[in-house]
């Protein structure tokens, strides 16, 4: 099993950006609008010579309870709880904030090995924020750019250090018994309009709270993957935004999370075209068959 590397840090911190620059594709959505992921989204990637799963995670807020906030702060707190080692991301133009310092304690309580990053360190006004990094105590920062990739080479070495030895990494492999290479996943799209229960779904299939669910409409933006198990079968679901009427989407996180849904339905093997049977059929969800 690859090894967990979570990246968390304050909103709009560039850890979207990042998580993109190390898995080697844009498949997070980035954005200047803070709180874009809600969710946590994974990807395996090479880090050097090391098979790892990278998740990217929402930015760290204090929030009261039921909140949006609070219920994707759960996201985030699950996924430093799973992982083997996390990467804390800081703005290094911004200086150290009053959360960054509430959040380094989180993450030094958890346990795990921590690489403090200083991104956006690229230009002489960051260099107070570098500094002023170390007072979290949590050791040296590794300056980079996720933007234009300077620094990663150090990243990526600090991450390796971080990671169990490579020979306890082989031998927990040489304890896993071969067998015939495995299928790919099937890919599974979930789709459909705004609260059909898309997220609920998924939810029950993989039996956690693995991305999440209210009543508020527009809850998910990223097209999130969930690897799932069926009669030793591997799939990945995918869950997606609700999509309305290309004419009635105005605002721009809703264009990226309808573009990033669409994407889904296109590299999908199998779509599940969910509706609400509480309401009658309606023209979108003719169209989204249409689609499908």
């Amino acid at each position: 099993m690859p090894e967990i590397i979570a990246i968390v840090g304050r909103p709009n911190v560039g850890k979207s950006t990042l998580f993109n620059r190390l898995s080697g594709r844009r498949s997070a959505l980035v954005d200047p609008t803070p709180g874009l992921t809600r969710d946590r989204r994974e990807a395996e990637t090479d880090i050097g010579p090391r098979r790892v799963r990278l998740v990217d995670t929402a930015g760290l807020e204090d929030a009261k309870s039921g909140s949006i906030q609070s219920r994707m702060r759960a996201q985030t707190e699950a996924a430093i709880a799973s992982a083997d080692a996390i990467l804390f991301v800081l703005d290094a133009r911004a200086g150290v904030m009053p959360e960054d310092e509430q959040f380094a304690r989180l993450v030094r309580a958890s346990g795990k090995p921590v690489i403090l990053v200083s991104n956006k360190s690229e230009g002489r006004s960051a260099e107070a924020g570098f500094y002023d990094a170390f007072k979290l105590g949590l050791g040296e920062p590794i300056a980079i750019s996720a933007e234009h990739g300077d620094g990663i080479g150090d990243l990526v070495r600090a991450v390796l250090a971080a990671l169990p030895s490579a020979a306890d990494a082989s031998e927990a492999a040489a304890g896993e018994v071969a067998a015939d290479a495995p299928l790919r996943p099937l890919k599974v799209a979930i789709i459909g309009r705004p609260n059909a229960g898309k997220s609920t779904l998924l939810n029950a299939l993989v039996g956690s709270e693995r991305v999440i669910t209210g009543p508020e409409p527009g809850l998910t933006r990223d097209a999130i993957e969930v690897p799932f198990e069926w009669r030793h079968r591997a799939i990945s679901l995918f869950d997606t935004a609700g999509l309305r009427k290309k004419s009635r989407i105005t605002e721009r996180t809703e264009k990226l999370a309808a573009h990033d849904a669409l994407n889904a339905v296109r590299f999908a093997e199998v779509v599940v075209l969910l509706v609400d049977a509480e309401h009658p059929l309606e023209k979108q969800d003719l169209s989204l068959g249409d689609l499908v």
